[in-house]
């Protein structure tokens, strides 16, 4: 990482190295003396054997079609090394002249609705390697937990993203506290979402250019070109309903907007990794972590081999981007130092890569706690925005909560039944549906009286505000802090992705969820 010096933060490969003891080092070490070791006793025609048997082997993977499923070992330690070289990969630029296609547009595309689908939908997107070709064996050994100082992610499968299937839908529908009003303000929704994509795919917060004005409440003039994000904003509903590229009714929508980003975003190489940067102008960071969740999410949700190479470059330049005191904000490795609203969205995209058993590195993981806990505040109950605080930041206290959900706090953690009481206290804010986002998430996964009264209260406002005729019927537009000037698209998504809480992930503190939890 870049080594740009900023006197007043804490550099964090200094502070991670406080965390690693001789005891680990040596753990760490003794598989890699016990492989050397191997190969040097080994008579040569068994070597010889190995190198025909693995070439044998990888032209055998060339004609798999099933999904390439990777052994997640991701846990917080630091290893000293550096994970293996991702091959590079190439992928289709937009030509910059069709960037300026919104004023061309003069019909909005069709809701893709019933679609009569009877074979696979392929993105057809160019990529070099279809999966990310990754020692699985020796980056086991070398990120297995060593030392019990270091929280990890907490253990989700793949199988989390099951919730998001019919069945499991109407479980939990039931049991979390949605009903039939709030399902059909999320079908009305992406039926809204749906005829605001452009023709090449994306989606603009500017969207009244596209249904000329027939909705009204667009974003502020410097949100408009941020494309990436409001692409990866449009997807992410889609994606919590179920629909995916392969399956439901609005596959061809989602298809065009994960090609989208894909196109859109730059390839390149960063600290020995290939990525994929989909920063922008008016999105920077955010728009960039949004649409790794989106890749994330559907990758993890279908197994597609064609999204593993793009979504773990993606990924791998969160890990690049990462700052010194182990956040994130604006611009890559910002000297600045981190944020807790940007490192929220890039905690999520690692933890949904992490879902769909992607790589991330350890110390990226360790970095971001280390950042959580230079803004928390009351023991950890609450954040701050960049720093700790006396006052009471209700939206960076749920985002900060969430992050601390992912990456290992339990249900009876005192500061986050602390924080989970504020939050109940503070209630539903009709004036900042970003809080209401997060602190949804937070309340729901901790259940009880508290999830109950703030659900009721917040899924009948936003049934009863959902705009019923004209050309904004399905969506959501009210003033609001943080989102107001992402218009009516970003609100919209907003409020759809609350109301589909009950099933976007699988409880985090099920009993299964506790066993398969990382040893500490």
């Amino acid at each position: 990482m870049s080594t740009t010096t900023d006197p007043d933060l804490p550099d964090l490969d200094e502070l991670l190295s406080t965390e690693v003891s001789a005891q680990d080092e040596a753990e760490a070490e003794e598989p890699r003396r016990r492989r050397l070791g191997f190969l040097k006793e080994a008579p040569a025609w068994l070597i010889s054997t190995l190198v025909h048997v693995a070439i044998l082997l990888a032209l055998g993977l060339v004609t798999l079609t099933d999904p390439v499923k990777l052994v997640n070992v991701l846990s917080a330690t630091a290893t000293g090394e550096e994970g293996p070289e991702i091959e590079e990969f190439t992928i289709e630029q937009i030509d910059p002249g069709e960037m300026e296609v919104i004023e061309e547009v003069s019909e909005p595309v069709e809701v893709a609705e019933a679609m009569d689908v009877t074979e696979p939908v392929s993105l057809d997107v160019p990529m070099d390697i279809a999966a990310v070709p990754l020692d699985i064996s020796d980056l086991a050994a070398e990120m297995a937990p060593t030392s019990t100082t270091l929280q990890t992610l907490a253990s989700v499968e793949t199988t989390a993203m099951d919730s998001r299937s019919e069945q499991m839908k109407k479980k939990l529908l039931r049991e979390l506290g949605g009903n039939s009003a709030s399902e059909a303000a999320v079908t009305e929704a992406l039926k809204w979402i749906a005829l605001h994509q452009m023709r090449d795919g994306r989606w603009t917060f500017a969207h009244n250019l596209v249904c000329k004005n027939a909705c009204g409440d667009p974003c502020i003039a410097k949100r408009a070109s941020a494309f990436n994000g409001a692409t990866a904003m449009a997807l992410l509903p889609f994606l919590g309903a179920g629909q995916t590229h392969k399956s439901g009714d609005y596959q061809s929508v989602v298809r065009r907007g994960l090609q989208y980003l894909i196109r859109s975003g730059r390839p390149g190489t960063k600290e020995g990794l290939a990525v994929l940067d989909l920063t922008e102008p008016d999105g920077n960071m955010y728009s960039h972590g949004l649409a790794a969740i989106a890749l994330s999410e559907a990758y993890a949700m279908t197994g597609d081999p064609t999204l593993a190479a793009p979504t773990q470059a993606a990924l791998n330049f969160i890990v690049a981007a990462q700052c010194r005191d182990g956040g994130w904000k604006y611009k890559y490795q910002d000297s600045r130092g981190g944020d807790t609203s940007v490192v929220g969205w890039q905690i999520m995209a690692l933890k949904s890569g992490y879902m769909g058993h992607l790589m991330v590195p350890p110390k990226t993981i360790q970095g971001s706690l280390l950042f959580l806990d230079r803004v928390q505040s009351n023991g950890g109950a609450r954040y701050g925005y960049d720093k700790k605080t006396t006052d009471f930041n209700a939206s960076m206290t749920a985002v900060g909560l969430l992050c601390r959900m992912y990456t290992g706090w339990q249900k009876n953690n005192e500061a986050l039944q602390r924080g989970v009481a504020d939050l109940a206290e503070r209630g539903v804010m009709k004036n900042d549906i970003y809080y209401d986002y997060y602190a949804a998430q937070v309340l729901r996964q901790t259940g009880g009286p508290e999830w109950d009264k703030f659900n009721a209260e917040l899924r009948d406002w936003l049934v009863e505000t959902q705009a019923q005729e004209g050309g904004a019927k399905g969506s959501w537009y009210f003033e609001s802090a943080h989102v107001s000037n992402g218009g009516r698209l970003c609100m919209t998504s907003f409020a759809t992705m609350i109301l589909e809480v009950y099933y976007r992930h699988m409880p985090l503190y099920s009993q299964q969820s506790e066993e398969d939890d990382f040893p500490l």
